[in-house]
């Protein structure tokens, strides 16, 4: 699209002229707004959208702190969806994605990866950075465990599908989650 080789871009990055996303794996990526302002292109200004999610109606404290986070960043609007993380129907949700596919978001700014999807966090990062959208992660150093966080995985998948069995708000869900989180426990 540049008209030049990968050495120029190599060289463009390491010299600061060029801005790049490195992937996991550490390649670069460049942004289409970068090709477009080297191209000399004006480009529409895009927005920096903060997305804010909880479960259930009752973690309104936890999804207080998560706008209180957000609106510290530089954020032209925040999505919220109150919704399990495994519901891929949340109504705000489809929408971030549909604004990232139209190209209408440089940045999404979340508090923590399993706001935005309890599973494939990674994969869901490289689809926006396809539309030219990063995400942050303003709480991405808090460290878990490989045991830790294979046990909330766990207890999300067994209360996700539980409550579509019993029926969310129901006795019987709360008691398998709370064996469930014993068990686990204990090992």
């Amino acid at each position: 699209m540049l008209g030049v080789q990968t050495k120029a871009i190599q060289t463009w990055d390491k010299e600061g002229k060029i801005r790049v996303v490195r992937t996991p794996g550490g390649r670069r990526r460049i942004p289409e707004s970068e090709i477009l302002r080297i191209q000399g292109i004006e480009t529409p200004k895009r927005a920096v959208i903060g997305y804010a999610r909880v479960s259930s109606q009752s973690q309104k404290d936890d999804l207080e702190r998560q706008l209180e986070i957000i609106k510290r960043k530089a954020v032209d609007s925040i999505l919220i969806d109150i919704g399990s993380g495994l519901n891929e129907k949340r109504r705000n949700f489809k929408k971030l994605l549909k604004m990232v596919m139209q190209r209408e978001i440089s940045k999404i700014v979340i508090s923590y990866p399993d706001r935005l999807t309890r599973f494939g966090f990674e994969t869901l990062k490289e689809f926006c950075l396809a539309f030219g959208t990063e995400i942050e992660v303003i709480n991405e150093d808090v460290y878990t465990s490989p045991q830790e966080e294979m046990v909330k995985d766990m207890i999300t998948i067994i209360a996700h599908f539980s409550g579509k069995l019993y029926g969310m708000r129901s006795h019987k869900q709360k008691e398998v989650i709370k064996n469930v989180k014993n068990i686990l426990s204990q090992t």
